[in-house]
């Protein structure tokens, strides 16, 4: 029997893919910032955040995709209230709509994770990557870089870190009983994600990176992965991270920080001012 499905971020990339997949077999309403959302909403702007989710409220959801994401390449960018970009929208934006829209525990929440929160994943640090780097809330919020490195280094944190607080949200959002769960989708060259970058970083992204990513260990394809996002929010179970293999994966050791989870679940609701629904 056909659901409802809601897709926060669908423009491209594992978001688009996700939605497609959804679509050939059920109902699926989308929001972001897209011509083509159902739903428009920019979600680097809390008011417009809560107004989606105003504009959703009471409606019954199978399964949500907490999919939107950016990550920058320099200095960190600041929405109008101070907050960094990619903190706003990768993390803040999908707790709050979430707390907003307050779906039935029973819906399956996924958020999007990344082998880039791993410290101790090698693909990973062949890019540049050195893990999610937890310092606290605020400061993650604020885009505090740090000073020992390059402005370069500390984008990377601040995406790896971004990945590293959606599985810290799991964590919260499964411990209140919701059947939240979370995805690695691999690495996905030509997607969106680096549409941020300059214009000789998007180009290999979209094109050199593409063919690299064939002989690459946990490279995958939006296509692919979008088919095994919408997999799991139809089978994933409460609390777990499924790969886009579809495989259950361990969590890795830095994500399994209940003291952290909380401390960001309460930081973000408190900056969206709203209650938790699940309490």
């Amino acid at each position: 029997m056909p659901s409802r499905f809601l897709v926060i971020g669908a423009s491209t990339g594992l978001g688009k893919a996700t939605t497609e997949t959804l679509a050939r077999d059920h109902e699926v309403i989308t929001v972001g910032r897209h011509a083509g959302a159902t739903v428009k909403a920019d979600l680097r702007n809390l008011d417009e955040v809560k107004r989606a989710a105003s504009e959703l409220k009471g409606q019954s959801f199978a399964g949500i995709a907490c999919n939107a994401g950016i990550q920058f390449a320099g200095e960190p960018q600041l929405t109008d209230t101070g907050i960094e970009q990619t903190f706003a929208v990768n993390v803040l934006s999908h707790i709050a709509f979430i707390a907003y829209l307050a779906p039935a525990k029973t819906t399956r929440i996924g958020f999007v994770g990344s082998s880039t929160l791993d410290p101790e994943d090698r693909g990973a640090r062949r890019f540049g990557f050195r893990g999610g780097i937890f310092t606290d809330p605020a400061t993650l919020a604020a885009g505090t870089p740090d000073p020992q490195a390059s402005a370069a280094q500390n984008a990377r944190d601040r995406y790896a870190t971004s990945k590293l607080c959606n599985l810290l949200t799991v964590g919260a959002l499964a411990k209140r009983g919701v059947n939240a769960f979370a995805i690695d989708p691999g690495l996905m060259p030509g997607t969106g994600l680096a549409r941020e970058y300059g214009a000789v970083s998007r180009f290999v992204w979209s094109t050199g990176l593409r063919v690299a990513a064939l002989f690459i260990p946990g490279a995958s394809s939006a296509t692919k992965s979008g088919r095994a996002f919408a997999w799991a929010l139809e089978h994933a179970e409460r609390g777990s991270y499924v790969d886009f293999h579809r495989r259950v994966v361990a969590i890795p050791a830095i994500a399994q920080h209940d003291e952290r989870a909380e401390q960001l679940y309460a930081y973000c609701l408190e900056r969206a001012g709203v209650a938790d629904p699940y309490r």
